[in-house]
């Protein structure tokens, strides 16, 4: 899903662009109908193909047409994504174009951890920055994603955490 962020240049038409380009990541700072739109075109079988993004997080935009759906190679479509059962700011609809979902749950603290440790290749940004951008950012939009949670078919607990049991809905 990270393919669908918006690119800088495009959030730099936002209203307030510092804001989003600071919040990227957020629900609105992606490109939720593209997504919704791929997603149709590989649910129809009309589409041989299907050319989809792709992100590299150490250079920080999407590439485009990074990647290829084929139909005659592919039976089965995972999509990965936080806010794919999010029912808000344009992901209304996501969720409904998929068969199954399965939710991985984790302690938020232990997440923002580890984004913190990932987000060390993110150019331009000291450690101080990384740590407080996910303490302000990534925590909220962390609290949004698992709201959403409920509306998963199946919920997995993270292999990381304790003996917990995963609840099948």
């Amino acid at each position: 899903m990270d393919g669908y962020h918006y690119p800088i240049d495009v959030l730099r038409t936002f209203p307030d662009p510092e804001d989003a380009i600071y919040r990227r990541g957020a629900p609105d700072t992606f490109d939720s109908r593209k997504l919704q739109t791929d997603l149709e075109r590989i649910k129809n079988d009309h589409y041989e193909l299907v050319y989809i993004p792709g992100f590299d997080h150490a250079k920080g935009d999407p590439e485009p047409d990074k990647h290829c759906f084929i139909r005659k190679q592919h039976k089965i479509v995972l999509c990965e994504g936080l806010y794919l059962l999010h029912d808000k700011d344009g992901w209304e609809n996501v969720s409904k174009l998929l068969d199954y979902t399965i939710y991985i749950s984790d302690d938020v603290d232990t997440c923002i951890e580890r984004l913190k440790e990932r987000n060390k290749c993110i150019p331009g940004y000291t450690p101080e920055e990384i740590n407080l951008r996910c303490e302000v950012v990534d925590r909220a939009n962390a609290i949004t994603v698992e709201r959403s949670k409920s509306r998963a078919h199946w919920i997995v607990h993270s292999a990381f955490r304790s003996n917990k049991q995963s609840k099948h809905i």
